[in-house]
C-alpha cells in the first residue's frame, strides 16, 4: 500500500518520496536487524514540521485502532478521494508507512 500511495504521490509532482520498501516483516528477516529503529531523525522532521507522516492502512480497521502520533490517514484504498490532503508544497518530505506487502 505504501508504494502505491507513494507512486501515486510521484505523479501529482511530490519529488522527495520515501517509502521503507519491505515493511517490518521484511525487516526483521534481514540480518542482524532489531525490532526498533532509530527515531530522532524521523521525530525531529515531525516536530519542526519538515515532513508529513502519512498512513497507508485503512483507516477503521488499523489507523482508528493505533497510529503513530501526528501521522495523517490517507488510506492507499482511497488515495485519489483523499490526496488533497497531502500538503500544497510538493517539496515537503512525505513519509509514508504501512504494513509491508502482506
Amino acid at each position: 500500500m505504501s508504494h502505491n500511495s507513494a507512486w501515486k504521490a510521484e505523479k501529482l509532482g511530490y519529488r522527495n518520496v520515501k517509502v521503507f520498501d519491505a515493511g517490518f516483516p521484511g525487516w526483521m528477516q534481514g540480518s542482524g536487524n532489531f525490532a526498533s529503529v532509530e527515531s530522532e531523525y524521523v521525530a525531529a522532521q515531525l516536530e519542526a514540521n519538515a515532513a508529513v507522516l502519512i498512513d497507508s492502512r485503512a483507516k477503521k480497521a488499523k489507523f482508528d485502532q493505533g497510529h503513530i502520533p501526528s501521522a495523517i490517514s490517507i488510506p492507499d484504498s482511497e488515495f485519489e478521494k483523499m490526496g488533497g490532503r497531502l500538503p500544497r508544497d510538493i517539496n515537503t518530505p512525505l513519509i509514508f508507512y504501512c504494513e509491508g506487502y502482506t
